[in-house]
């Protein structure tokens, strides 16, 4: 499960870097986007069980 989840963060940043580059927004958009994805894993996970 932790190979999903780092494999899930490593794709949003490079997403947001390759869209928001070196923007100051660009952290808050990562870090948005990471919390929403380990919710979704998180609610997935505990579905399945």
């Amino acid at each position: 499960m932790l190979i999903l989840v780092w494999f899930v963060v490593c794709i949003i940043f490079a997403f947001v870097q390759l869209i928001l580059g070196d923007s100051g927004h660009a952290l808050e958009l990562f870090a948005l986007l990471s919390a929403i994805a380990l919710f979704l894993i998180s609610k997935i996970k505990y579905k399945i069980k």
